[in-house]
């Protein structure tokens, strides 16, 4: 069965609103996490939607589970190969501290992780498959969610002057 992740996204939000008023588990009392999770959401959805604008501007597929045209690299795509889905997941975790309740929490997880190991897993088969070489020197750059490989990394040591370097 293939099901869209902005699909499964909506699912995922009528779960957390059925968990928030049917059965929460816990409860969090704290009144700055609706806020919290409003702003994550708002941020998540605005990721995704970039990520997706991005696309239509390089005249590109945006469905997960149609064949891919292009190899968008640039913009959002040069901090994180998968905007979209990290928008989404953002926007999922943020609902569900806007909820505030354990269940959107394990709902919101569970989510991140068919994101990760269903959709990504076959999105970057096909994109190696297509784009080979291509695709892979561009895994080696950026990271799967965000961060550029090798960017926060520690600058070299320099190295220490041996004694036959001072003589």
């Amino acid at each position: 069965m293939r099901i869209n992740p902005p699909t499964l996204f909506w699912i995922l939000i009528a779960a957390i609103l059925a968990a928030y008023l049917f059965l929460p588990l816990e409860r969090f009392d704290r009144a700055w996490l609706p806020w919290a999770g409003g702003a994550l959401t708002v941020l998540g959805i605005a990721i995704s939607v970039a990520g997706k604008m991005r696309f239509q501007r390089a005249g590109t597929n945006v469905y997960t589970f149609q064949e891919p045209d292009k190899l968008v690299t640039d913009g959002l795509y040069a901090v994180s190969r998968n905007p979209m889905y990290l928008g989404l997941v953002l926007a999922g975790f943020g609902a569900a501290l806007a909820s505030a309740t354990a269940a959107a929490l394990i709902l919101a997880a569970v989510f991140a992780l068919i994101v990760r190991y269903w959709d990504i897993a076959y999105e970057e088969e096909v994109m190696q498959r297509r784009f080979g070489a291509e695709y892979d020197a561009y895994c080696a750059r950026v990271r799967r969610w965000s961060g550029r490989r090798g960017h926060l990394q520690p600058a070299p040591r320099p190295a220490r002057p041996t004694e036959e370097s001072q003589s």
